[in-house]
Formats: C-alpha cells, sequence, structure tokens
C-alpha cells in the first residue's frame, strides 16, 4: 500500500466545473428520499414559489471528488470507508448554476490499524463559496505511521443527546430496494453500493447505503421541521454502521433551548448509523 502520512496534510487532490440544472436538483432529492406528495415543492418547477433545493445538494458535485482521491493516496477502493461527514451552507444554491469544487487533505491522522484522512471540500460559484464540506475516510491497513490520532474539529458544535429526555422531533424514512441505484446517479459510482461481489470484497453480506443519502435524509428532513423561516446552516454527523436498502431510518432530534441548533440522531431497528448528528440554523432568505 501506498505510504500515507501527515506529510499529506495541506495537499490538493483536485478542482472541477460542475454544471447543474432542475433536473439534477430533482435527481438528488429524489435519491435521498424526497416522495410526493409532501415534497412537491423539492420536486417540481410547478410547485406553488416554483422548486427548491434540498439542503444538502451541495454535496452531489462533492461526490465526484471520490475518484482523483483513491488515486491520489493509490489505495484500493475496498479499504475506504466513509466515517463521517459535516458540511457548512454559506448559500442556498440556485436551481441551475456553474460552479468549481475543489478537494484538499485537511488531516491525516493515525489510527493504528488505519489511517483517518480529512479532506475539505469547497464549492463557490462566482459570488463566492456556496458550501464548505468536511468527510473523514478511514483507510483500513494504512496506520501505524506514527502521527497523530487527534479527531479534526468539528464544523458544528459538538453535543450530547440529553440524557433521559425524550426526542422533541421525531420521523421516519423509508428506504427503497432501488435506493441506492438512484441515489448513484447524482454522482458517487462506487460500486459497493450496487454490486454484490464489491459489497463482500468490502466486509458487507450486500450492497449497502451510500452513508451521503442518510446523511441528506435526516438533512432535508430537519431543513422541514426548523419551518419556514430557518434553513439548515451545517451538519455534522459520525457513521457507525452501514444502512442496507429497504431499511427505514428513524430521525430523532433535541432542539437547544438558547439557539437554533439541535442535536440529533440516526437509528435502524433501534442501532444507531448516524450518531451524533450535530446541527445549526440559520434565517431563511
Amino acid at each position: 500500500m501506498h505510504a500515507i502520512g501527515p506529510e499529506l496534510t495541506g495537499r490538493e487532490i483536485a478542482t472541477i466545473t460542475y454544471n447543474w440544472d432542475d433536473r439534477d436538483v430533482i435527481l438528488y432529492a429524489l435519491g435521498i428520499g424526497a416522495r410526493l406528495p409532501e415534497d412537491l415543492p423539492f420536486l417540481s418547477e410547478h410547485a406553488p414559489g416554483g422548486l427548491r433545493v434540498t439542503p444538502t445538494f451541495a454535496l452531489a458535485p462533492m461526490t465526484l471528488l471520490l475518484a482523483p482521491l483513491v488515486a491520489a493516496l493509490q489505495i484500493d477502493l475496498r479499504a475506504l470507508l466513509h466515517a463521517g461527514q459535516a458540511i457548512t451552507l454559506h448559500r442556498v444554491p440556485a436551481t441551475a448554476g456553474r460552479a468549481s469544487v475543489s478537494r484538499r487533505i485537511a488531516d491525516v491522522q493515525d489510527k493504528g490499524r488505519a489511517a483517518l484522512v480529512v479532506c475539505e471540500d469547497v464549492l463557490a460559484d462566482r459570488d463566492g463559496p456556496l458550501a464548505t464540506a468536511h468527510s473523514s475516510w478511514w483507510i483500513a491497513g494504512a496506520g501505524g505511521f506514527g502521527g497523530p490520532a487527534a479527531r479534526a474539529a468539528r464544523v458544528a458544535p459538538v453535543r450530547e443527546i440529553p440524557a433521559g429526555r425524550p426526542a422533541d422531533w421525531r420521523a421516519t424514512v423509508g428506504t427503497t430496494a432501488e435506493q441506492a441505484a438512484l441515489h448513484r446517479l447524482s454522482g458517487d459510482r462506487n460500486p459497493v453500493h450496487i454490486d454484490p461481489e464489491m459489497a463482500r470484497a468490502a466486509g458487507q453480506p450486500r450492497p449497502f447505503l451510500h452513508g451521503l443519502c442518510t446523511f441528506g435524509a435526516l438533512g432535508h428532513a430537519l431543513g422541514r421541521a426548523a419551518g419556514p423561516g430557518r434553513r439548515l446552516a451545517s451538519l455534522d454527523g459520525r457513521f457507525t454502521r452501514p444502512v442496507f436498502p429497504g431499511d427505514t431510518l428513524a430521525l430523532e432530534a433535541w432542539w437547544a433551548s438558547r439557539e437554533p441548533a439541535a442535536v440529533a440522531r440516526v437509528t435502524v431497528d433501534g442501532a444507531p448509523v448516524l450518531d451524533p448528528v450535530a446541527a445549526t440554523f440559520a434565517p431563511a432568505a
């Protein structure tokens, strides 16, 4: 395996141009679980007020940078696991546009039997940044180089779920057997999400759902739950186990009492799959 160590910190991986239109916006919304009739504003330009963009749509172009990352690290794709994701949403993208998306390595941590590589992605149009994201990638067999093992700083405050306090909000999102096949059309073509043999080689019994699909489903639901006067401003969570197409996602959130923020989690059959998650909100434009 190619040597991975702290000397990679700061390395620029790639910058690409991303063009999108309303078809991409609708396809992404469908991929993270938007359904009729409640999600008509995210699925049709004929909805009252026109088509709306789901909060985490900015992650779609960032998935196109997975292949350049794998090539730059010279690793086997099967050794790669998406461990965590964070995003700060500076502005709401238009339903059509053109932007650049760039990726650099922000941190490399030694986890002993693995390395944790943290990437920073920036999506920007001619008016400036639309979103900044940090993704954490667990690379099996790449540790032991003696570097730091501490976690990188999170974009949202680390929050604990209040002990003994019932959730303030709950929702469920049903995934379908075709969910991963649909979500991959927004950019992430990693075969572990569609090919049974690749999934087994990666240590899973069958193809599993993209972590960003679960992440997007939570972001979409939290954005609606926050009400018409607020929008999702940041989301930061850790993936704890895989979700399989057909699973039902159970979403829970606890609202902060003195600020527009929440701590949330996603479970499947009582087992955490995205937990903990910190969210913040901003006034809607």
